[in-house]
């Protein structure tokens, strides 16, 4: 058994409802999970005891959310002392073209550099278009980007990308190897590998 925080930034509640999937995947492994919003007040601001970190960020514009920007940088010692996988949710991850992959990199490369960060696993995730929950010209521009990249427009209704399956799958595989290490993780790199990386 291990202890996991699982931190997350989300601007219209998709990557909300990512990090609470790998949540209960972990949580139904055994582990002990503790669910970290990052627009919330902090109640504590130490990661100490923690055995390993699943952050989860989405992609509006080319950046991830400032709040978790702000959160990694404050804590960027200790996801550096324990298996880190970073969850960066976009559209273009949804796209399986040389273009979005390069997009995808790009952008995480940017947060990484940004934050100090060094996570020993990067997933992209799927995320979704959310028109019916956006403003005017916030729908307007995800409109228009979707078309240029010929992806759905119809903007009276929403669309979800995620890969629910591919997530449960990461999950599993996290905690597996965080139960196979022995003693469980708490310092240094050894015992911990999921496989899905950019």
């Amino acid at each position: 058994m291990a202890r996991i925080v699982v931190i997350f930034g989300t601007t219209d509640g998709q990557t909300a409802k990512v990090a609470q999937h790998v949540t209960d995947v972990l949580r139904s492994e055994q582990h002990i999970v503790e669910l970290i919003d990052t627009r919330a007040p902090l109640h504590w601001t130490s990661l100490e005891g923690v055995n390993a970190a699943v952050i989860a960020g989405s992609v509006r514009m080319g950046r991830f959310q400032r709040s978790l920007v702000q959160f990694v940088h404050a804590h960027r010692d200790a996801p550096g002392r324990i298996p880190t996988a970073f969850l960066a949710v976009s559209l273009s991850a949804a796209r399986e073209t040389p273009a979005a992959r390069r997009e995808v990199s790009k952008t995480v490369a940017r947060f990484l550099n940004e934050t100090g960060l060094e996570p020993r696993t990067v997933l992209p995730v799927a995320g979704a278009l959310l028109y019916t929950r956006y403003g005017f010209f916030t729908r307007l521009a995800l409109r228009f980007i979707s078309k240029m990249a010929g992806g759905d427009t119809d903007a009276s209704r929403d669309y979800e990308y995620t890969d629910w399956s591919a997530l449960s799958d990461f999950s599993h595989r996290l905690a597996l190897s965080l139960r196979e290490a022995s003693p469980p993780v708490s310092t240094g790199r050894d015992g911990w590998h999921a496989d899905a990386a950019i």
